[in-house]
């Protein structure tokens, strides 16, 4: 048989995906990502992948800096009214889209209304952090408001999403379904290339209105597996690598010219308990599970340390998190409350989870925990898919019982932590309110945050919410994993933003 032509055909693939910077002398920064990309238009965008590419491209009216502190972007002032129903911008002037075009209010409200469209199928999850606009009026030349239909305090940093990031308009009309193929922004880099599950590349944008990207071209490749990432940073055709597991750690770190980085997260493993079912619908009995398990050991065995026992039902990078007094470790106290609660003999319970290693470490600990004070918990291992369809059906119907799940604050506004996991409109299949929680001063307090623009008395109302949240213990709570990479010691600015996206648009070999 003879093989050349196939030879042949393999070579000149493998010539036609060379990485740029295998071809040219430019600096290039190459990055490897554990997800695949599934859209570069922000309000079509659906995972940490997309968003991290995204923020490279596009800006926002405001954005958030890597503490999730809110910080200007295309916007260089805001003013909210006391009611929290008004928004008003003033904006940056001597700024271009990637295409050409000039970004000012105009371009603003274009490309917001064409977001809000309903009658334009695409940008859903655009649409969703924004549907409280009612209007959008341009009030000078670089000068927007924006009406809401409703009091909204968190919707600054509803504006700060990358899901609300601006697009050229005149890109997004010109494109039609296929915008998030062709992105165009304002930002220090412009799209250059995208191969499906293989990577994206974007390169940097001469007429950038801030400071120049140092690197020439950023790519961005879709290396699923965590060891091949390890692999390839250590024979330097990677220079950052993310989702680097805790068991990895160790091995990184003894690797000459490469460290780990290691930052917070508003990512919380959690432990969610069916409070409208016994025996979960007693306190007693939730508060005893949360007694009845060692955090910090938890951490130590399913995390390697690399994790923060939670102490508040908000991560603590978040606007608004308020600590609470731990759940001390006690079995005899967690004893005590099961016996008060009528279960002196203990009971059974099934627990759904995900299928991963860290899942399933994290259930056995607790699982060896919760027998020393004669509780019965079987693990149920369930791939992903089934498991999202059994944990968001309603109450009626509903098998659930408790699960090991994981739980984020996209907005970095305790809002968004109390909103999705607390408030009665959450319940499945809304959203994630998975243990059908409900309690009446919490539902007030989460309505009056949001109707506020006063900071200061959204920290204080959301305070409350949270001590109230702390002793109802709707979840065991566990712990806030941290956010690990893996980078080259001579790449500087690449980072992680809490939400676990990337943030790259300073990233530089020296």
């Amino acid at each position: 048989m003879n093989r050349r032509p196939q030879m042949l055909k393999a070579l000149l693939l493998g010539a036609l995906l060379l990485p740029l910077s295998a071809a040219s002398g430019q600096e290039v920064v190459r990055i490897a990502q554990s997800l695949a990309h599934s859209s570069l238009s922000p309000a079509q965008a659906t995972g940490l992948a997309d968003y991290s590419v995204i923020r490279t491209m596009f800006e926002g009216l405001v954005g958030f800096d890597e503490n999730l502190e809110i910080v200007p972007e295309l916007a260089t002032e805001w003013e909210v009214n006391d009611e929290a129903t008004e928004f008003t911008f003033r904006l940056r002037e001597g700024v271009t889209f990637h295409d050409g075009t000039t970004f000012d209010a105009q371009a603003v409200k274009e490309y917001y209304e064409w977001v809000l469209d309903e009658n334009n199928p695409e940008p859903t999850r655009g649409r969703s952090s924004l549907e409280d606009i009612e209007t959008i009026e341009v009030t000078g030349p670089y000068e927007v408001r924006f009406e809401l239909s409703q009091p909204n305090g968190a919707m600054l940093f509803n504006f700060a999403l990358a899901t609300a990031r601006i697009a050229s308009p005149a890109s997004v009309t010109a494109e039609g379904v296929d915008v998030g193929r062709n992105p165009v922004g304002t930002g220090p880099y412009q799209f250059s290339e995208w191969l499906d599950g293989q990577r994206v590349v974007v390169q940097a944008y001469p007429d950038y209105w801030g400071e120049p990207a140092a690197a020439d071209a950023l790519e961005f490749h879709v290396v699923t597996n965590a060891s091949t990432r390890l692999a390839q940073l250590q024979t330097g055709e990677m220079h950052f690598i993310e989702a680097v597991p805790t068991p990895l750690v160790q091995q990184l770190e003894m690797i000459d010219g490469i460290s780990a980085v290691v930052s917070e997260s508003t990512f919380a493993r959690i432990f969610p308990l069916n409070t409208q079912r016994p025996p979960f619908d007693d306190v007693r009995v939730r508060q005893a599970l949360n007694h009845a398990i060692n955090k910090e050991q938890l951490v130590a065995v399913a995390a390697q340390g690399y994790a923060t026992v939670m102490d508040s039902a908000v991560p603590a990078p978040v606007f608004g998190y308020a600590p609470q007094e731990p759940y001390e470790y006690d079995p005899e106290l967690a004893r005590e409350l099961l016996a008060q609660a009528g279960y002196e003999d203990g009971f059974e319970f099934d627990v759904l989870t995900y299928t991963g290693e860290e899942y399933r470490t994290v259930g056995q600990v607790m699982q060896q925990m919760f027998a020393q004070v004669g509780v019965t918990m079987n693990l149920m291992p369930t791939e992903r898919g089934a498991l999202v369809d059994m944990i968001f059906q309603p109450l009626e119907e509903t098998e659930f019982e408790a699960g090991i799940v994981g739980a984020s604050t996209q907005t970095g506004d305790a809002d968004w932590a109390l909103t999705v996991s607390f408030s009665r409109e959450s319940w499945p299949p809304t959203s994630n309110n998975w243990s059908f929680y409900y309690n009446e001063r919490v539902q007030e307090l989460i309505e009056a945050g949001r109707s506020t623009g006063d900071m200061e008395e959204r920290e204080r109302i959301y305070a409350e919410a949270q001590e109230i949240i702390w002793n109802d213990a709707p979840w065991v709570f566990l712990f806030s994993p941290d956010n690990i990479a893996g980078q080259v010691d001579e790449l500087s600015g690449v980072h992680y933003v809490p939400d676990r996206s990337l943030d790259a648009r300073n990233a530089s070999l020296d």
